[in-house]
C-alpha cells in the first residue's frame, strides 16, 4: 500500500521530465538522442547522464505519457495524448510557478550576501529577474498597447544600464589580465 508521499511523488512530473516532453513533442527521438538533445538544452549548466536520463523516460512511459516503440531493434519515445495534455497543464500553469522559482532565488540571492558575503547567483538573479516587466511580461496579452510600451522601455532601459554595467566589468578584467601578462614576459 502506498503512503500518501508516495502518491503524490508518483503523481508529478519533474522539471526534467516536462523539459523531456517539451523535445519529444517535438519529434520521436531514440534514447541517446534525447540525451543529447537535454545535454545540448543544457550546456554550460548541467550534463545529463544515462543514469538519469533512461528512468526518468520509463516513468514517463509508465504513466503513459510516452509510448516507446521498437524501430530496428532501438528503442524510440514519442509523446502520447495523455503526455500532450499533462503538457499543456504543466505549461499553464508556469507562470505561477516561475514567480514562486523567481522568488526563491531572490530570497536565496539575499541569504547567500548576508551569510557569505557575496552570492553565486551574483550578476545573475538580478538581471534576470529584478527590474520592471519581468513578471508581467506574462501579462502581457491582458496589456493595453500603451502600457506594453511603457513596461517594455523601463524594461529595456534597466538592461541596458546592467549590460553597461557589465561591459565596463569585463573591459576591467580584460585591462588587469593585459597587464599581467605584460608582467609575466
Amino acid at each position: 500500500m502506498e503512503k500518501k508521499g508516495q502518491q503524490q511523488k508518483a503523481g508529478r512530473v519533474s522539471p526534467l521530465q516536462s523539459v523531456m516532453l517539451i523535445l519529444l513533442r517535438q519529434k520521436p527521438m531514440y534514447g541517446y538522442e534525447l540525451l543529447k538533445a537535454l545535454r545540448e538544452e543544457f550546456e554550460g549548466v548541467w550534463s545529463p547522464q544515462t543514469g538519469t536520463i533512461y528512468p526518468a523516460v520509463k516513468r514517463l512511459e509508465e504513466r503513459g505519457l510516452v509510448l516507446v516503440e521498437k524501430r530496428d531493434g532501438t528503442d524510440y519515445y514519442s509523446l502520447t495524448e495523455k503526455g500532450e495534455n499533462e503538457l499543456q497543464e504543466f505549461v499553464k500553469h508556469t507562470p505561477s510557478d516561475l514567480g514562486f522559482m523567481i522568488r526563491y532565488f531572490q530570497i536565496l540571492d539575499n541569504a547567500a550576501k548576508e551569510i557569505a558575503g557575496s552570492s553565486p547567483l551574483a550578476g545573475i538573479v538580478p538581471f534576470v529577474v529584478e527590474g520592471p516587466g519581468f513578471s508581467s511580461m506574462f501579462e502581457m496579452d491582458r496589456m493595453t498597447p500603451h502600457e506594453k510600451l511603457s513596461m517594455l522601455k523601463k524594461a529595456r532601459e534597466k538592461h541596458l544600464t546592467k549590460l553597461a554595467f557589465m561591459q565596463n566589468e569585463v573591459e576591467e578584467i580584460e585591462r588587469k589580465l593585459h597587464e599581467k601578462k605584460i608582467e609575466q614576459k
